[in-house]
């Protein structure tokens, strides 16, 4: 049962989530827009067919857009909680994070369901109808798909390549492949200029060219090839019309035709379809070894042919067999191990006759891999494809909850609403989860990886991030405080902020002015001892050997931060003030100098690690000098101000006394006769 607290953070959630889902839903539905836009505008269509691949590609593409907008929603709703100190008032209330998430994440658990169903079921026939449309539009107006440079094969029979084109249509420097009359027997036309042009009934074009030449056989050629010459003519034409039957109206696509692909299929037929395809894939991959060692086995144990029905050849191939085998049995032991002294043994016609009978070996096994490689790739193709639509049925769903996981312990942490940095954020994972799956996705057509794993290894790299950060945020760790890290990467550079005293207005501890005075004098000579060390004033490179000199540094820090504990109860508002101009020293010179001289001696040999650490060892003590130098001159203002309090301390002690003596009774009767 929703209690309040479920009914506030799901109002507070539900608006931003349809705002950040329609935004990006929007863009990615733009992105395929401007990716077909070429083939779908200026081919006809009406506003209602157009309208009609928007909206299939807009139900295509919500697996894509839903979890990012989850993960901007939730960035935004808790960041919103977080800095209107909401969700600080929730926790301060006794509900822990978990709890303040758990009504999100089981609505966005019922998205994921829903999703899944989605894309088992409304989203097939919406990407089938989507594709039919854009393949019907491809071909709908042959002479908008030409480009410039590339061969134009869309026209059946003919092959079109213009070296320009203007946005008018205007084409220079054609060539055109006709084989409407096959292949054997081509005609190629080359033009200045020329224009392709569709008739009113649409059901032909025009090409239309200009000063141009053709070439043409006069005789048709057939697969026999021969040496004799064949006719050709090549006549120059300053005009020329050719006319090419081609129906250019919009045909549509039977959505029949896209039924063996996989965007057509669910999950039960994606498993039948799987299941047919790794079997003729296991048999393809069985028989094609076999076959290749056999090949293999039988190249390596060759023997000559011999001729069993011709008598004369079977002799001669004998008698040179026993020949050769004469030749390697005289022949030396050291020249038997050698392949090449059987080249030198036999006589150069049956050397190359060896060699070529090898070559040709090796040509007709390497043919033979490709083949079978080329076969194997089309049978894999089928597997992967079927496999990784399978698995992307689940992944776009679990993707929903690792989103969430992400995004709302992020905008606990970073507790700042609005849109500029959940986008940021957003934009950020959105892009690392989408690069982590074409990763995979391209081990895995390499067959690197698994299938599976490739389609899940971006759920698998996030999921531990969702889960680290909702641990962490629920625990209020500081590790992931962003002011935290940005301070310490503050006191690692050498800036450690500005000291923080405030004044008292009622004091009850007495400030020891005498002591301070003598505190003081020893201050200043601890930081000229250690301005004036080996550390600060030799080489930069001896920095190495004086670290010892880093306990002075440790000595000094914790000496003025006990000086300022003792004389912030002053009643003096300048002395105060004059506290806060003590520069924050560190405890010691850097955390990566070693405090034994040997070790240092030893780290600034080590040239990769020593020389950048040297360079980084000079700024910070240029910094520190210049701390030490402020101290030096804040020590005596605040000396003088001090022993100027004393003065002053004196003084009205010295004038309470005289007003003591003056009421005194006794005193008064002893200056009454000097004055009678």
């Amino acid at each position: 049962m929703f209690k309040i607290v479920d009914r506030f953070v799901l109002k507070t959630f539900l608006p931003l989530f349809a705002m950040s889902f329609s935004v990006c839903w929007f863009i990615v539905v733009m992105q395929f827009l401007w990716r077909y836009v070429d083939e779908l505008v200026g081919k006809g269509l009406g506003v209602f067919v157009l309208c009609k691949i928007i909206f299939y590609a807009a139900m295509s593409f919500i697996p894509m857009s839903l979890p990012l907008g989850i993960l901007l929603a939730s960035l935004m709703t808790f960041g919103n909680l977080g800095e209107r100190l909401e969700l600080l008032a929730l926790k301060a209330s006794g509900f822990p994070l978990y709890r303040i998430m758990r009504p999100l994440f089981l609505l966005i658990g019922v998205m994921s369901i829903l999703l899944f169903q989605f894309q088992n079921d409304w989203m097939i026939q919406a990407q089938v109808r989507m594709w039919t449309l854009v393949l019907s539009a491809k071909y709908a107006a042959p002479e908008m798909e030409i480009t410039e440079g590339v061969f134009y094969t869309g026209i059946p029979g003919y092959s079109l390549y213009a070296q320009h084109r203007d946005p008018s249509g205007r084409m220079e420097q054609l060539m055109v492949y006709d084989m409407s009359r096959g292949y054997l027997n081509p005609r190629i036309i080359r033009a200045d200029s020329g224009r392709l042009v569709m008739d009113k009934s649409k059901t032909f074009l025009v090409l239309k060219l200009y000063n141009g030449q053709s070439y043409e056989n006069l005789r048709a050629q057939s697969y026999n090839t021969s040496e004799e010459p064949i006719p050709y003519m090549l006549p120059r034409f300053t005009y020329s019309e050719t006319f090419i039957a081609h129906n250019t109206n919009i045909n549509y696509q039977d959505e029949k035709q896209l039924g063996g692909l996989y965007i057509s299929k669910n999950l039960s037929q994606l498993n039948y379809s799987i299941d047919s395809t790794a079997r003729l894939l296991d048999s393809a991959r069985a028989v094609i070894t076999d076959g290749i060692d056999r090949d293999l086995l039988s190249t390596h144990y060759q023997s000559f042919a011999y001729g069993i029905t011709d008598t004369a050849t079977f002799i001669k191939q004998r008698e040179e067999l026993t020949a050769l085998s004469l030749r390697i049995q005289e022949a030396k032991p050291h020249e038997k191990a050698n392949g090449d002294s059987l080249l030198i043994l036999s006589s150069a016609t049956d050397s190359l006759r060896v060699i070529q009978a090898a070559v040709s070996t090796l040509e007709r096994t390497k043919n033979q891999a490709s083949f079978a490689k080329d076969e194997d790739d089309n049978s894999f193709y089928y597997f992967r494809t079927y496999s990784q639509e399978w698995h992307r049925k689940f992944t776009a769903s679990v993707a929903c909850l690792i989103f969430f996981l992400i995004g709302a312990p992020l905008g606990a942490i970073v507790r700042r609403g609005g849109i500029g940095m959940p986008v940021i954020v957003s934009i950020f994972f959105f892009v690392v989860y989408y690069t982590i799956e074409s990763f995979g996705d391209n081990m895995l057509r390499s067959e690197t990886i698994p299938v599976w794993l490739g389609m899940w290894l971006s759920n698998l790299v996030l999921l531990p991030v969702g889960l680290f950060l909702t641990y962490k945020s629920n625990q209020d760790s500081s590790s992931l405080n962003a002011e935290a890290y940005v301070m310490f990467f503050r006191k690692l550079f050498g800036y450690r902020g500005v000291r923080n005293v405030e004044y008292q207005e009622v004091s009850i501890e007495e400030v020891d002015y005498k002591q301070a005075t003598l505190d003081l004098g020893t201050l200043l000579e601890q930081t000229e001892t250690l301005r004036t060390s080996p550390l600060f004033q030799s080489p930069i490179i001896r920095v190495w050997s004086n670290a010892s000199d880093q306990a002075k540094l440790r000595d000094l820090s914790t000496a003025l931060d006990d000086l300022v504990e003792s004389l912030r109860h002053s009643t003096s508002r300048l002395l105060v003030s004059k506290l806060k101009d003590l520069p924050l020293l560190p405890k010691h010179f850097s955390p990566l100098l070693p405090e034994q001289s040997k070790y240092g001696w030893i780290m600034s040999f080590i040239l990769p690690y020593s020389i950048p650490m040297t360079l980084y060892f000079s700024r910070l003590r240029k910094h520190l000098l210049g701390d030490l130098e402020t101290t030096k001159r804040t020590l005596l203002a605040l000396q003088e101000e001090v022993m100027s309090i004393q003065k002053g301390t004196r003084e009205q002690e010295n004038e309470q006394e005289n007003q003591t003596d003056e009421t005194n009774p006794i005193y008064a009767n002893q200056l009454q006769p000097n004055l009678s």
